[in-house]
């Protein structure tokens, strides 16, 4: 019992030095001036325009309709995009997730909270918004070339490797998320006192994205590609992971495109 209450603590110490400043943002991405001038060849990532989908777009994890949303873009023939909004209380996004990761409909989502400054109690100001594409099949050796399109303020996105198939629930690889089920269910620490939570990837790289609130435009890392075996060789399958987060607002995705490329 003391161990859980030093615990639950510690989140709060935490909680309220993350709310006494303001996060460090996304370093802007870097774009490509000429998105033709990259390596070409078939997109490994299904879906990538997010344009195939019922209520949410196929090979990606579902959005929510409270802080991720699959819309048609304002920008004429860009077709459908995926928009975030990181300005939405933590407290509220955890309550709503709990309920999408039990199998509630993002159509069903609450009407947002309002917010107030300095919105450091929001998803911006803690977790950010996060969103998985499903796992995708890689071989030893290999490298992978990423690129995304991108609207709105600089976030991050991420390649991440897993050595077996990972588990694609909403949230199953969302650290706070998950801690935040466990303490639901009382289950915070196990009986060896040992962090509840292990991430099931063993390998990422990143990427930054976007900085231009304006104009869509495409980001790659200029020279290196991803090499996801290289010091992980039990690396069997990745997953994209997209992460706005601070400033609090609005994030668009397309175009997310995995390609493999020679050395």
């Amino acid at each position: 019992m003391r161990r859980f209450l030093a615990i639950l603590s510690s989140i709060a110490l935490a909680t309220l030095v993350a709310r006494a400043a303001p996060p460090t943002p996304a370093p802007p991405g870097e774009a490509v001036e000429d998105p033709a001038s990259l390596p070409h060849g078939e997109n490994l990532l299904p879906n990538g325009d997010f344009e195939q989908g019922e209520l949410t777009p196929d090979g990606w994890q579902t959005v929510d309709g409270l802080s991720s949303f699959w819309v048609e873009a304002d920008d004429p023939g860009r077709g459908r995009v995926l928009r975030f909004d990181t300005d939405v209380l933590q407290s509220q996004a955890y309550a709503w997730w709990k309920e999408i990761h039990a199998g509630a409909s993002p159509a069903d989502a609450p009407p947002k909270q309002p917010t107030v400054e300095p919105k450091y109690d929001t998803l911006a100001g803690l977790d950010g918004t996060w969103f998985f594409s499903d796992a995708i099949a890689v071989e030893p050796e290999k490298s992978y070339w990423l690129t995304v399109d991108a609207k709105g303020p600089a976030m991050l996105c991420w390649l991440v490797g897993y050595p077996e198939e990972p588990d694609e629930s909403f949230g199953a690889d969302a650290a706070a998320f998950q801690g935040y089920l466990l303490k639901e269910r009382s289950e915070f620490v196990n009986e060896r006192g040992r962090e509840p939570f292990i991430h099931q990837y063993v390998w990422r790289g990143q990427l930054a994205v976007g900085g231009d609130t304006e104009n869509w435009r495409t980001y790659s890392r200029r020279t290196k590609p991803f090499r996801p075996t290289r010091n992980t060789p039990n690396v069997r399958h990745v997953r994209v992971l997209l992460f706005p987060f601070w400033p609090p607002g609005k994030y668009e995705i397309d175009n997310v495109r995995l390609v493999e490329v020679a050395e």
